[in-house]
């Protein structure tokens, strides 16, 4: 009798395991999809940050830009970026303009303040108007709040009090 009980404890327990790994990997996906929700526009690719720094460490050829406006450029960006701010409000004739002027061959990286890429996801959506191509167009993940966080190299200038 005891024998037939031991296995029968032991498909229990086996059972219990599964639906423990179940539940787990069932929330790790959740979460994954609740993330991708909060990102704005999650059909244009991320590229995270770990990548874009072995890149530049690599010195790849690559163009990096930032969507802030001029004077938030001025306080803080990643090295090597080049500034075209997006602005949702203004025409984006003058913004479109700088866009067309950089290489279409060559992988493009955004990235703006916020975590969600708001801005930056809107302007690789523009690039891809624009006729460059979706796998070129990238938006950093976690934006500069992200980078920061992540103690990568940054250029900042003080704020004159």
């Amino acid at each position: 009798m005891k024998n037939r009980k031991i296995p029968a404890m032991l498909a229990l327990i086996m059972a219990g395991c599964c639906l423990i790994s179940f539940s787990q990997n069932k929330s790790a996906v959740v979460q994954k999809a609740e993330t991708k929700a909060k990102l704005a526009h999650p059909e244009v690719p991320r590229m995270p940050a770990k990548v874009l720094v072995q890149l530049l460490k690599k010195k790849a050829d690559i163009i990096i830009v930032d969507t802030q406006s001029a004077e938030g450029y001025e306080m803080w960006h990643i090295p090597s970026s080049i500034n075209i701010t997006y602005d949702a409000m203004a025409d984006p004739a003058q913004r479109q303009l700088s866009m067309m002027g950089l290489p279409m061959d060559k992988p493009i990286v955004i990235y703006c303040l916020c975590e969600e890429g708001t801005d930056s996801a809107k302007m690789a959506l523009e690039f891809r108007q624009l006729g460059y191509r979706s796998e070129n167009v990238k938006v950093l993940e976690g934006g500069l709040i992200l980078w920061d966080e992540k103690g990568y190299s940054m250029v900042k200038q003080k704020i004159a009090k």
